[in-house]
């Protein structure tokens, strides 16, 4: 239901009650049938009026859990800092992370950045490696043997 349909929740709930007043002022002289009759479409009335009060307050609820999570959002955007070549969560002295950037700038999700601790991140998400400026590339050396050769 949308909410523009308010008028015509009010319109039912006003029909319901003008119907009620009239059943108070009716005299004597109306027959049963038509008490019944009359009756039964306030019935039909209030149980319209009670269904869309249901709907609206179902899109009251989801307008309400949507909002709650634009909230989530905005706040987490507001703590993001970006320190190439990572995202990290700050929360006044705190601070959390890092995270992928990737993975934030295409969809909007924090995965957390496995590191080796020597300044080389991993996403487990994307599979992005991250290098920061205290990476060190690691030196490979070959030692060899004065026996190698022997025989040759």
């Amino acid at each position: 239901m949308d909410i523009t349909q308010v008028p015509a929740l009010l319109g039912s709930i006003k029909t319901a009650f003008e119907i009620t007043k009239m059943l108070r002022e009716t005299d004597a002289s109306l027959e049963k049938a038509e008490s019944k009759m009359r009756l039964a479409e306030l019935i039909s009335t209030l149980a319209d009026a009670k269904i869309e009060v249901t709907e609206i307050q179902q899109v009251l609820l989801s307008k309400d859990a949507e909002i709650r999570e634009l909230q989530e959002k905005l706040k987490i955007k507001a703590q993001l800092q970006w320190e190439s070549p990572c995202y990290w969560r700050v929360d006044g002295a705190d601070k959390d992370g890092p995270f992928c950037q990737h993975c934030y700038d295409k969809n909007r999700e924090l995965i957390r950045l496995q590191g080796n601790g020597e300044g080389y991140w991993q996403c487990t998400a994307c599979k992005n490696g991250y290098a920061t400026s205290s990476y060190k590339e690691p030196v490979t050396t070959v030692a060899f043997s004065d026996d190698r050769y022997h025989g040759y």
